[in-house]
């Protein structure tokens, strides 16, 4: 047993104590009285020997499980146990056995289907125990056949991966019964959708949406593999198998320059950090799956031809890893690095990896970078995206259609899930961790905590100078509220006004000024700000006092933010000295760095000249820090317990809400107006990914990106966190975007929301979306954003929780779902989450959940995780159906050119004109791009462009020219030009005169009709090669021939309309005539 105060699970490789089998005893009992309503009905049918509790019947039940009327003593629980640990079922047949042996008269009862339900449970968790199953490399494959039935999914080997030997030996493991496939269909109840799946006519718009998705889900995917943040690994795979024959379209994302590695050198001439190999700045190489890893876990290099043996698989332990045991007075003595030979330089607002060249001086480092023009594109397509009427109809289908399912899922398998949680030891919604993932340092206390711990200071305290007013004035505590005429006798919580009310919804401005104590900014200053008069001390007492609170509630964590402003450049100096002065650590807290945007306000007081400044304020202290640490020796320390960045605000101040090319860059960016909120982002989002790839470099850790994001303001804030973001606060405006919503459920992005919190800013309780978005199946959780405005106890997040399953009707599965969310989000480290959530909860699926510490069973978990597949799989079909209808396409305008071809031969006379017709139509754009036109675009970087561009061209050509010939045709046929019928051509009926003419208007017809939808579908196709492949050189080239195009528009126009008067005076014609001639006669000569 481990040390640490948190270590509580149970070694269940040994004997189980005798309270774990008072445990399994209550269990059953429980489970047997579940349903007591009928329990007088059941007694009264009982035969006395039943009632008495004597059976004279053999028993129903395998030996193996417990019968519900056979439960053994107190002394015999133990022995039983170990007993039934050396049985499984390693034979699904054992199950159906189990499940066939059962009398209709008890599957029928509701009691008895939660007692099976128990023992089932039970028996499995037992079996796993002692009996592992080695895992080969098809059974690894088995949950990916829900995505793909008819081609599954290659194992983990047969991509090419450059990561540890771990995930190889992790396949090797044992793996619960639950676990297994044949298993896990038995476990729990399905929706199936009959019919055939793959024809996708049925649904609407699916090969208009699957091209857009697929374009924005590799859009993310680079931006989180070139930050170092993560993105799921399913997902991940899914990509890389659909998109395996288009290596244009995951270029940016899946290939990464990868030239020699260069090495951070230290000034003693070794390699920087503690192990030798470990600080080469790594290059991301092709079709690199990226784990799904805390951004806080240190990721050093190493060498792929050692060995490694994960921490996790070392011991025979079940549970081997617990987090370290830091004392807090240790908890900042962290050994300085030596300096690396390596600079920073800022160029156009990002700064730059150098290091020195024998030859060239400076060079830049080789990493994966990211460019603003390419962002500004990427931007621009998702921005139109989400404005895309077919695609808003699709996905809103589907998120529809996610939330019937889990509707449907609950009412099946609800008892199930109940039964399973039941069933395990000592675990419930109180003693699983939860982390509050979004919460202000400036505002974790309740009303009352800051208002007791005001009234002690001002006893214990008093005489203390805490404030310095503009004329430099040294006042006391007591002085301060003196000249407020206030004493401790008199403050309350009315009288401090820090808690939001009616008053402040849709009010931010109100919101805001709820931080200052009885609206006085002094307070705020003296009370809850880490730089001022007295450093900070009150603020860290404060603190301190909310550590403790946490700490005693031992499964309750929170992140912290705390404030940078970007004012001066030793904002960072004196918030780390104020940590490590004040010794701010709790195992219980992380802390991360909230940046607010007001550029605007320093810029008018006249504080930073431009954004560039602003920028240099929040990002060279942290380089400097990382490369020399002796530089900034109390931030180097302080960033090891960093885990991100968040950026704040209020994000319904008007803005120009999208970034073009032609904005200023951060150093010409001096005006007074402030950037928009794409603009804050994305410069902080490109800095980040150079911090995080040199601490990378160095074996440091790395950090996520979270921003407040989606709570009021533009949609399009959505879109920017959707690319740089790992998880966002609040998101409210998904709910108005069912395409961002679709993509944030496919990516499983995080969602922090606070209900409390936007009750009383922006949205009423009843209409938060949290609960919609959970029943869909995205990553969200409960946090409390700011429990000094909005909650009354003193556990906020548990309040937060409790409120919400009251309003929701939550379930204890629910609550522990929404939990464990928390902690996957949360950027707390990778060797603490294994602890909190099991050593293998980055697997996929049911194997990355241990119920022993999440209290989430694996019903769940099978669900939502087979749902994602289900929706990965109807995209990748529609994605392979698109490409075989386009195939097909091509055939058949092989064929239908061929025909046309014979046509013109059989009527050379309706040629005339042909050339005239076409001569105007434009040329192929390859032509235009790559001939001597006075615009000339560089399209080499895409020369599928090229090809593709002119075969649309011709297609489009083709197709008009059909339409023309065989109109020309028909107007030919219906003519009467036999000099003998001239005196009475008037009277004929044109299209009887003949019946092979009518036959072959007819066919004319027909071929005009598949001409049009040719030109339909190519619209179609059209869109999916700017999407899926290279939209900025198409658009360039578009915009080139604009003019050309207006010009010929004027005589197009002309002839359109020219034809279309012609044609509708034969028809008039036609139909008057044959309405007032029935019948003729043609006169004898």
């Amino acid at each position: 047993m481990s040390g640490y105060p948190n270590d509580e699970i149970t070694n269940v490789g040994h004997h189980l104590s005798v309270s774990n089998g008072e445990w399994n005893q209550q269990t059953i009992y429980d489970a047997r009285n579940v349903l007591l309503t009928q329990h007088s009905v059941d007694v009264s049918q009982q035969t006395p020997e039943q009632r008495s509790g004597k059976i004279v019947k053999p028993p129903i039940y395998p030996n193996h499980i417990l019968h519900p009327e056979i439960i053994p003593s107190l002394d015999e629980v133990p022995a039983e146990l170990i007993k039934r640990r050396h049985k499984r079922f390693n034979d699904p047949s054992n199950i159906d056995s189990f499940e066939i042996e059962m009398p209709l008269a008890i599957a029928s009862s509701l009691q008895d289907e939660l007692e099976r339900a128990v023992q089932h449970r039970a028996a499995q968790d037992r079996n796993h125990d002692q009996t592992s199953i080695p895992e080969s490399a098809d059974s690894a494959n088995n949950l990916f056949q829900g995505v793909f039935e008819k081609e599954s999914y290659p194992t983990i080997e047969t991509i090419e991966i450059d990561e540890p030997l771990e995930s190889t030996s992790r396949q090797n493991l044992p793996r619960a019964s639950i676990y297994d496939k044949s298993s896990l269909r038995e476990a729990f109840q399905r929706i199936k959708i009959a019919g055939d799946f793959d024809d996708m006519s049925h649904i609407e718009d699916l090969e208009d949406a699957v091209g857009p998705l697929l374009r924005a889900m590799v859009i993310r995917e680079k931006y989180m593999i070139f930050s170092l943040q993560s993105f799921p690994p399913t997902v991940a795979k899914f990509l890389t198998k659909t998109l395996e024959q288009e290596d244009q379209s995951r270029r940016a994302s899946s290939t990464v320059r990868a030239n020699t590695e260069p090495k951070l050198r230290t000034n003693s001439g070794g390699t920087s950090g503690q192990i030798p190999p470990k600080h080469t700045i790594p290059s991301i190489p092709t079709r690199t799956i990226p784990p799904q890893v805390s951004p806080n876990q240190k990721l050093p290099i190493v060498e792929s031809n050692l060995p490694i043996k994960s921490a996790a698989h070392a011991s025979d332990d079940p549970h081997p890893f617990h987090p370290p045991v830091i004392k807090r007075d240790e908890a900042f003595n962290i050994p300085l690095l030596e300096a690396a030979d390596v600079c920073v330089k800022a160029e156009k607002g990002i700064y730059r990896l150098h290091i020195p060249d024998d030859a060239k001086g400076w060079v830049q480092v080789d990493y994966p970078v990211v460019d603003r023009n390419q962002f500004i594109d990427d931007y621009t397509l998702l921005s139109a995206m989400i404005t895309d009427g077919p695609l808003k109809s699709f996905c809103y289908r589907r998120l529809q259609y996610l939330k019937s399912r889990y509707e449907l899922h609950c009412l099946l398998n609800e008892v199930k899930e109940w039964a399973a949680i039941k069933s395990t030891p000592h675990r419930d919604f109180y003693n699983v961790r939860k982390v509050d993932t979004h919460i202000h340092a400036a505002s974790s206390m309740n009303q009352k905590h800051l208002l007791r711990f005001m009234k002690k200071k001002m006893k214990t305290s008093g005489d203390m100078h805490v404030y310095k007013t503009k004329d430099g004035k040294l006042m006391t505590l007591k002085e301060v509220f003196d000249e407020l005429k206030i004493t401790a006798y008199d403050l309350s919580v009315d009288m401090l006004g820090v808690h939001a009310d009616r008053n402040t919804f849709q009010r931010f401005d109100r919101f805001n000024a709820k931080y200052n104590p009885l609206g006085q900014s002094a307070l705020r200053e003296i009370f809850i700000k880490t730089d001022n008069y007295i450093d900070g001390v009150f603020f860290a007492d404060l603190l301190k006092e909310v550590m403790s609170d946490l700490e005693d509630s031992k499964y309750q964590h929170a992140e912290l933010r705390l404030s940078i402003y970007g004012r001066s450049i030793d904002e960072w100096d004196k918030l780390a000295n104020w940590c490590v002065r004040n010794t701010m650590y709790s195992a219980n807290v992380g802390w991360m760095v909230q940046i607010p945007r007001l550029y605007d306000v320093y810029r008018a007081n006249g504080i930073t000249k431009n954004f560039q400044e602003f920028l240099t304020n929040l990002f060279k202290p942290l380089f400097e820090a990382t490369i020399d640490p002796s530089l900034h020796p109390d931030l180097f320390r302080f960033m090891h317990h960093l885990t991100g960045f968040d950026s704040v605000d209020d994000e319904t101040k008007p803005e120009k809400p999208i970034i073009t090319a032609d904005m200023p860059h951060p150093e010409d960016w001096n005006m007074k107006d402030n950037p928009p909120y794409v603009y804050y982002l994305f410069y902080m989002y490109a800095n980040i990914l150079t911090l995080n790839q040199l601490r990378r470099a160095r074996g440091l850790n790395t950090y996520q990106f979270r921003p407040h994001c989606g709570e009021a303001g533009a949609v399009t804030h959505l879109v920017t966190a959707y690319m740089v973001a790992e998880n966002i606060s609040h998101g409210l405006l998904l709910r108005k975007s069912p395409v961002l919503q679709y993509l944030f459920y496919l990516c499983q992005i995080g969602i922090a929301m606070s209900p409390l919190s936007n009750n009383s800013l922006f949205i009423n309780y009843n209409r938060n979306p949290m609960l919609e978005y959970f029943e869909r199946g995205l990553c969200v959780s409960l946090s409390t954003d700011d429990p000094m405005q909005f909650h009354f106890t003193k556990e906020p997040l548990m309040e937060e929780y409790s409120i919400a399953a009251q309003v929701w009707k939550l379930s204890s599965v629910d609550m522990c779902e929404l939990a464990r969310n928390s902690v996957l989000m949360s950027g707390f480290s990778h060797e603490v989450k294994m602890y909190w959530l099991g050593p293998e909860y980055q697997e996929s699926g049911v194997a990355g959940n241990d119920i022993r510490r999440t209290n989430v069973p694996a019903i769940r978990i099978a669900y939502r995780y087979e749902a994602l597949c289900e929706e990965l799989r109807l995209l990748g079909n529609a994605y392979k159906s698109r490409q075989d209808r386009k195939e097909k396409d091509r055939l058949l305008h092989q064929m239908e050119k061929k025909s046309t071809s014979v046509a013109n031969i059989e009527h050379p006379v309706l040629n005339n004109g042909k050339h005239e017709s076409t001569s105007n139509l434009p040329k192929p754009i390859s032509s235009t791009i790559n001939g001597n036109s006075g615009n000339k675009i560089n399209m080499s970087r895409n020369p599928t462009t090229n090809v593709k561009g002119a075969a649309f061209h011709k297609q489009a050509k083709d197709n008009l020219q059909s339409i023309l010939d065989n109109f020309n045709a028909i107007i030919a046929l219906i003519r009467v030009d036999d000099p003998q019928l001239n005196p009475i051509k008037d009277q004929l009926p044109r299209i009887l005169t003949n019946t092979t003419d009518d036959f072959e208007i007819r066919v004319r017809a027909y071929n005009m009709v598949r001409a049009f939808e040719s030109l339909l579908k190519l619209v179609s196709d059209l869109k999916d090669q700017a999407v899926l492949y290279d939209f900025r050189a198409i658009n360039d080239a578009v915009k080139a021939q604009r003019q050309r195009f207006k010009n010929q528009q004027s005589d197009l126009d002309t002839k359109l309309i020219s034809l279309r008067d012609r044609l509708a005076l034969e028809l008039v014609k036609f139909e008057d005539e044959y309405a007032n001639k029935s019948s003729f006669k043609i006169p004898k000569e």
